[in-house]
């Protein structure tokens, strides 16, 4: 399939399929395209929020969610008629297709190869988001791990936003779905590959976010335990404190040496602290 990727090589196009690459509503390609090859002009260049395809006759409409290491995925629109195309994307995801593209023979070959690199992308996304995972894992310990957390919750939220995406794009390359039904019977087996790498996709995204969860969950009860510790340790401390500053008489009276404060202030309160500590580790055995 020719590319162009310019107006100034949009006339050298012949009788061969053709896709054009643009960047958005804004590329000067695009007002070419819809005055030369027919292609309705696209509506909108907003971020498209879900995968979705449309047929009618000859055109088609396509929307891809490709992940990326953004917070929000590469939108990709597909505007098909006959043996033309038209694919609106972020340099980025041009990138991606642009192989795909250039390898088919034809406008449907186009879209499921299309579609096959979006799915390798996404492994490949996933692929490095588990190795993050298993850094953060190995890094995660004690009260260091509070920026720790806060990367782990973020990066739980790029997972769940990879797995719904990955999901729906399951769901546009099935058999019942209108993308299928209008391919060929050896496109169709491509579309089927597809189907399964966007699944092996979200079966690993969801994998990711439990193992994630597991960790902040563990996470967490280690911040609680040393939080309980340090209570544990001033709760005799703070008893001695409240008591011995009441100041009543007979305590005036009584704790003036240096020996009553050595063994009230000092000596008694530390066996306190010793005493509670046993305590709470005698029952943290026996739970």
């Amino acid at each position: 399939m020719q590319l162009v990727e310019s107006p100034a090589t949009l006339g050298a196009v012949g009788d061969v399929p053709a896709c054009a690459l643009a960047s958005g509503l804004s590329d000067p390609l695009v007002d070419a395209v819809v005055e030369d090859w027919g292609i309705p002009r696209p509506r909108t260049d907003e971020l498209a929020r879900r995968p979705s395809a449309h047929i009618v006759e000859e055109r088609l409409e396509l929307v891809l969610l490709i992940p990326d290491h953004s917070p929000h995925h590469l939108s990709v629109r597909i505007h098909v008629s006959g043996d033309r195309m038209l694919v609106l994307a972020e340099p980025e995801a041009l990138e991606i297709l642009r192989d795909a593209a250039e390898e088919a023979d034809g406008t449907r070959e186009a879209v499921v190869g299309m579609l096959l690199a979006a799915a390798r992308r996404g492994e490949e996304v996933l692929d490095e988001l588990e190795d993050a995972s298993e850094r953060l894992e190995d890094g995660a310990g004690g009260y260091a791990a509070s920026p720790q957390r806060r990367l782990l919750g973020r990066t739980r939220a790029d997972l769940f936003r990879i797995q719904e995406a990955q999901a729906a794009m399951h769901r546009l390359c099935t058999p019942d779905e209108q993308l299928a039904q209008n391919l060929s019977k050896d496109l169709r087996r491509g579309l089927r590959r597809a189907a399964t790498e966007f699944d092996a996709n979200r079966s690993a995204a969801t994998r990711l976010y439990a193992v994630l969860g597991d960790l902040l969950a563990e996470q967490g009860a280690v911040v609680n335990e040393r939080l309980t510790l340090v209570a544990t340790i001033f709760l005799p401390l703070t008893l001695a404190t409240g008591f011995f500053g009441m100041n009543f008489g007979w305590m005036q009276e009584r704790t003036g040496s240096l020996a009553a404060f050595v063994l009230l202030g000092i000596v008694l309160p530390a066996l306190a602290t010793l005493l509670t500590l046993a305590l709470v580790r005698v029952l943290t055995r026996s739970s």
